[in-house]
């Protein structure tokens, strides 16, 4: 809700600033887990810069608005998607006269389980903003749909919304897309506790090892071992840019996995973990149930009544 007073939204929780005293991990209340939010709102300034572990998408519908990206200066175009790694701090500098904006958060273990362009996915986790070529590719209204839709009760509806933004960004990955920033050397934010391109550099190898290979045995060991890091530093370094833990992370893309399984095959629940990667039944169920709020069979028969209504 926008303080009255001042006119300015009171700080997000979830969300690192620079001018904090202490750097709070974005996921405070959401030790496992990212939720998706979308917001449909007027911009406002930002007195100073912020960061999160997501992927942000900004849709500004009736005005241009500009960031401060990494201390570059980003112009956001009226009608046109643009998105980045929010792990780069941020801070919006000129709201214009833009009334309504989207923006998105998105998990990045969600955003990389999407079959987008490999192009773009790598441009985004290693820095880069990324702006659509055409505008108006979404609408206010639908925009306005998916929060509903994201707040439902029903899983199904929930997992349409999802399934449907992601559309969104395939069909952005396939008209056309260019980079308006691109990071080309090294350099530390002044604020100890934000990220440097070099953590973000490694952060993005790591997460392409894991994406290629989380139904895989993963270890520290080996990740750290992919991008030539001690083991105790990757880990150091990984949590402090994605505001959650390797172990986190990977079970987060596995579960994706399950999901997408459960969805679209006849498979053992027990067979789908073992393709999805978990060695362990009982983790498994565990850790569905936290992540997912419901059993695999739960979620296995509602996925089924969805696709027999269609």
């Amino acid at each position: 809700m926008m303080n009255i007073n001042t006119g300015r939204l009171p700080p997000d929780p979830h969300m690192c600033n620079s001018t904090d005293r202490e750097t709070r991990s974005p996921l405070a209340l959401y030790s496992e887990y990212q939720r998706m939010d979308i917001e449909l709102r007027r911009p406002h300034y930002m007195e100073s810069s912020h960061w999160h572990g997501q992927v942000e998408i900004n849709v500004p519908f009736d005005g241009d608005v500009e960031y401060l990206i990494n201390n570059e200066i980003v112009q956001i175009k009226q009608g046109h998607i643009t998105l980045f790694w929010a792990c780069t701090p941020h801070q919006l500098t000129r709201p214009g006269d833009c009334q309504n904006m989207a923006i998105f958060n998105l998990p990045m273990h969600l955003f990389l389980s999407w079959p987008l362009d490999r192009q773009l996915i790598n441009h985004v986790t290693h820095g880069m903003v990324i702006k659509s070529l055409a505008a108006q590719q979404i609408s206010q209204f639908e925009v306005q749909r998916w929060q509903q839709e994201m707040n439902s009760q029903n899983e199904q509806i929930r997992q349409l919304a999802i399934d449907e933004i992601g559309l969104m960004l395939k069909r952005l990955s396939l008209s056309g897309w260019q980079p308006i920033l691109v990071n080309k050397t090294p350099s530390t934010h002044s604020n100890g506790g934000s990220v440097s391109r070099h953590a973000q550099f490694y952060v993005s190898q790591m997460l392409e090892f894991i994406g290629a290979n989380y139904d895989q045995v993963l270890t520290i060991e080996n990740i750290a071992e992919h991008v030539k890091l001690n083991a105790n530093y990757a880990m150091g370094i990984f949590h402090r840019v994605m505001q959650l833990t390797m172990k986190q992370y990977i079970t987060a893309m596995r579960i994706n996995h399950v999901r997408a399984l459960l969805n679209d095959t006849d498979k053992t629940i027990l067979d789908i973990a073992l393709t999805a990667g978990f060695r362990s039944s009982s983790r498994f169920y565990s850790s569905f149930n936290k992540y997912v709020g419901m059993s695999p069979q739960k979620y296995r028969k509602l996925s089924q009544s969805k696709n027999s209504s269609y």
